[in-house]
């Protein structure tokens, strides 16, 4: 028996997304027709995201051509690292990294391969990328902007968030696993977190205090010194030296509850509002930087761009009969090598003898 169901897809830039027609609604995206065959703007057909479950799911072949490449087979801790989440600093997205035991430094091998370790690049930190995988927010592309030895990876990626951050502060630490202004008077913790939020934190002379760490409760106060945060699990990206939690595997995230160290009037500690996202980064990429980098093409598509280049030039010296038959050559090649990706036989000739 046919299936009722009929689908379509549209293009938004990058992005492909997948319709259902939905006959019992009046919601949706409207598309005029007869039928499903003859779809055009405004009025008639509904179409949504897929409203029904399928047993066998949709398969979908989709070619695109990235801006990177990353040029090594991926290893742990040699060109992958995992991050435990992001904050934001200065309006800009930062990853960020803590052992078992210690912050990460982005400076040090092996993290500090990801400002030495991108193929092609010239000219040192300013020119280095990483790949962002597993992120529920920021897979794809970054550009690296600063590496710090606190476990911070700031990027060049632009974030709208407004959220609150302090450095070089005066914070108390206590054994009860709470934080709290540690003498100058104007550090209102609980004012800007709420539970369940994370914060991440360095500065502090003892390992277990620094890192990320979720917020089991709050306790407001007009007095500084008693507007607190109170710790609940720290959490740590595992490798294979960390004795507790080396066993538990590499690509895994270690947790345990917090255990303070007693600490007062620390005056180098900085405190950032910080959102868990377990997730890796990517070295060893190659992105185009400028004229000498080699553009990844087909050999057929490298004809095609011959004929572009050339129709740019005629359009630059006007000749517009040159440039309009280069274009029409460079589309015709573009044509024909997708035309090479789409499955299905292919009709050679016509008539009764034609070839099937």
């Amino acid at each position: 028996m046919a299936s009722s169901k009929h689908y379509a897809y549209y293009i938004r830039g990058s992005q492909l997304a997948i319709v259902e027609h939905d006959s019992s609604s009046g919601d949706g995206l409207n598309y005029s027709g007869a039928d499903i065959n003859d779809i055009g703007p405004s009025g008639g057909l509904q179409w949504k995201s897929p409203i029904a479950s399928i047993t066998d799911g949709l398969e979908i072949e989709y070619a695109y051509s990235p801006r990177y490449q990353v040029l090594s087979n991926t290893t742990i801790d040699v060109n992958k690292f995992y991050v435990l989440g992001w904050t934001v600093i200065n309006g800009y997205l930062t990853f960020l990294r803590n052992k078992d035991n210690s912050l990460a430094s982005w400076l040090t091998t092996p993290e500090s391969a990801v400002t030495s370790g991108s193929s092609g690049d010239t000219g040192g930190q300013s020119l280095d990328y990483i790949v962002v995988g597993g992120s529920s927010r920021w897979n794809g592309l970054h550009r690296v902007q600063t590496a710090s030895d606190k476990g911070r990876l700031i990027t060049y990626t632009k974030v709208s968030n407004e959220d609150a951050y302090w450095e070089n502060q005066q914070v108390d630490f206590n054994t009860d696993e709470e934080i709290f202004d540690g003498g100058a008077g104007t550090l209102f913790l609980a004012d800007h977190f709420t539970t369940n939020d994370y914060v991440f934190i360095t500065g502090s002379g003892t390992g277990q205090n620094n890192g990320m760490f979720s917020i089991s409760s709050i306790s407001t106060s007009t007095t500084a010194a008693s507007s607190k945060l109170t710790l609940g699990t720290r959490y740590a990206i595992v490798v294979s030296s960390d004795t507790q939690s080396g066993p538990t595997g590499l690509s895994n995230e270690y947790s345990a509850a917090a255990s303070l160290t007693g600490e007062t009037d620390q005056s180098d500690i900085s405190i950032y509002k910080a959102y868990r996202d377990f997730s890796y980064v990517l070295t060893d990429v190659n992105v185009l930087n400028d004229e000498s980098d080699t553009i990844d093409l087909p050999e057929y598509l490298a004809k095609a761009l011959v004929y572009y280049v050339k129709a740019k030039v005629a359009e630059d010296q006007g000749d517009i009969e040159q440039k309009e038959y280069n274009m029409r050559e460079f589309r015709r090649i573009l044509e024909k090598h997708e035309s090479s990706k789409i499955w299905g036989a292919r009709q050679l000739g016509v008539g009764p003898h034609a070839i099937r």
